[in-house]
C-alpha cells in the first residue's frame, strides 16, 4: 500500500510540475531539508553511541579497580559450624 501511495504523491507531484515548474521545486527544497535532518540525526547518534562507549569503558575499569580491592580473604568468626564427629543435634550420652 506504501508503494501505491508513493507512486500517487510522485504522479500528482509530476502532473504539478508539468502544469506549474513551481511545484518541483517545492518538492526539491523538502527533500533537501530530509536530507540534512538526516544527516544531523546521524551524526548525534554517532556521537552519543561513542560517549555511552567511553563511558562503558570508563565504568568497567572503576569496577574492576574496585573488585582487586576486594580481594582480600574475609577471616573466619570461628565455631559457627559444629565438628564433624558430632551429630547436628549435639552430644548423646
Amino acid at each position: 500500500m506504501a508503494d501505491f501511495k508513493n507512486s500517487r504523491d510522485h504522479s500528482r507531484l509530476e502532473k504539478a510540475a508539468r502544469e506549474d515548474g513551481s511545484a518541483w521545486v517545492h518538492y526539491e527544497a523538502e527533500a533537501e531539508v530530509v536530507r540534512k535532518k538526516t544527516a544531523r540525526l546521524r551524526a548525534l547518534r554517532i556521537a552519543k553511541e561513542a560517549a555511552d562507549k567511553s563511558a562503558a569503558v570508563e565504568k568497567s575499569a572503576v569496577a574492576k579497580k574496585s573488585a582487586t580491592r576486594r580481594t582480600r580473604p574475609v577471616k573466619s568468626t570461628g565455631g559457627t559450624m559444629p565438628p564433624v564427629d558430632q551429630p547436628k543435634g549435639g552430644p548423646r550420652d
